[in-house]
């Protein structure tokens, strides 16, 4: 194995600190030219701006209206027919009433499935059947009842001489303790969606940075470069350069989704949109330093390509547990395991995003966990610093696990 010196000589100039940002801003310039401008950063790109459009645009064929369903009715007064209507209303289903000729034909239509179900009359005065092929829901078979009972009850009244409109009614409000939240679907999906993408962004970024790493290091390219700029520079400016192309890509498709969401109709609040989206971009920042650091410093203890899938399977394997913890902590944000890993870096950066979109989380938590997944990022670029510059100019075998640890003491 060859070593060679950490840190080379630096650039030197009348300000350090000038020359310093300089040779950043040389490095990541150089990154996202180069990355920007690769054939299939821009095929992937503008695909995947396409199935956004070509999505957007079948969700809102296939859901658009509120689902009706139709029921057949045979021989029923007026009032019965409006009262199924009225009933299913107020319970959230909405019903429409079909007139039918026989109990046959109301028979066909079920069975043919041109209506839900049927209400025909029964074999015997003031009885009735409702005719369905399967099984009926309860939120269509529930007004049915209600609607029949409640006209024979008027009915009986009205035989015996008293009006129904006369009885006393009872007066039943609902009290609610905590308020609807009518944004917290559109709100839900923009987070959850933004996750998935950026998620998804960070580890591609973070293996972008790893190859570039183990590149330069093959090539020996590295070598030319550290003659000029310190190690440290070199490390920050391939993380910038390719966290601005990642950046600028989640930013395009998000505003691509954004526009197509609200120019289909699937997003009525576009407002709350870009808010949500401004939140989970925040987050996007902080989960893509603290894994490109660290891939980074993986795509250094390695001399060849082939070494770095294992080298990196451990960092692969966080990313998809936050990634996986973003999809199905959706289904349970109440659980307890999700509340005490959005408290914990980097599962934060997936679920804080979705809990402040349904409203789960307070301004306190936020601000805390926004401080620890910052407090993550710097102990991360810290440790990814010291083994870059201790190891990004070693050649020969990989450095194995316990050298790495103690590189980052």
């Amino acid at each position: 194995m060859t070593t060679l010196p950490d840190t080379p000589v630096a650039t030197t100039g009348s300000d350090p600190r000038a020359s310093a940002a300089q040779a950043i801003r040389l490095v990541a310039g150089r990154e996202i030219t180069t990355r920007a401008k690769t054939k299939s950063f821009v095929v992937s790109t503008a695909l995947l701006m396409i199935v956004i459009v070509a999505g957007s645009i079948i969700i809102n064929l296939f859901s658009g209206g509120d689902d009706v369903e139709k029921v057949a009715v045979v021989g029923q007064p007026a009032a019965v027919t409006e009262s199924i209507v009225s009933v299913g209303e107020a319970s959230g289903t909405t019903i429409a009433t079909e007139p039918a000729d026989t109990v046959e034909q109301a028979r066909d239509r079920v069975n043919s499935g041109d209506v839900k179900a049927a209400l025909v009359p029964g074999e015997t005065p003031g009885s009735y059947v409702i005719i369905t092929k399967d099984s009926l829901e309860p939120a269509v078979e529930g007004p049915i009842r209600t609607a029949v009972s409640q006209a024979n009850l008027s009915a009986a009244l009205a035989e015996r001489g008293v009006d129904a409109a006369t009885l006393p009614t009872v007066d039943i409000s609902v009290s609610q303790t905590e308020p609807d939240n009518p944004d917290e679907g559109q709100r839900l999906l923009i987070a959850m969606v933004g996750v998935v993408l950026l998620v998804t962004a960070i580890m591609m970024g973070g293996t972008m940075v790893a190859v570039g790493v183990v590149e330069e290091k093959t090539s020996r390219v590295v070598e030319l470069l550290l003659a000029t700029i310190k190690p440290l520079h070199l490390l920050w400016g391939k993380i910038i350069g390719i966290g601005v192309v990642a950046l600028g890509q989640v930013v395009l498709l998000g505003a691509t989704a954004l526009i197509a969401g609200t120019a289909t109709g699937i997003l009525t609040l576009p407002g709350a949109a870009i808010g949500m989206f401004a939140a989970v971009i925040a987050w996007f920042l902080l989960g893509f330093l603290f894994f490109s650091s660290l891939y980074a410093a993986t795509g250094a203890i390695v001399s060849r390509q082939e070494e770095l899938n294992s080298s990196s399977a451990p960092l692969t394997f966080l990313a998809v547990a936050v990634l996986y913890s973003g999809i199905f902590g959706v289904q349970a944000m109440d659980s307890t395991l999700i509340e005490v890993l959005s408290w914990i870096p980097p599962f934060s950066a997936a679920l804080m995003p979705m809990r402040i979109a349904t409203g789960d989380t307070d301004a306190v938590q936020i601000i805390v966990t926004f401080g620890l997944m910052g407090a993550a990022c710097a102990a991360a670029t810290w440790i990814a610093a010291r083994i870059y510059q201790r190891s990004i100019l070693r050649t020969g075998s990989r450095i194995g696990w316990g050298e790495v640890l103690k590189l980052a003491r």
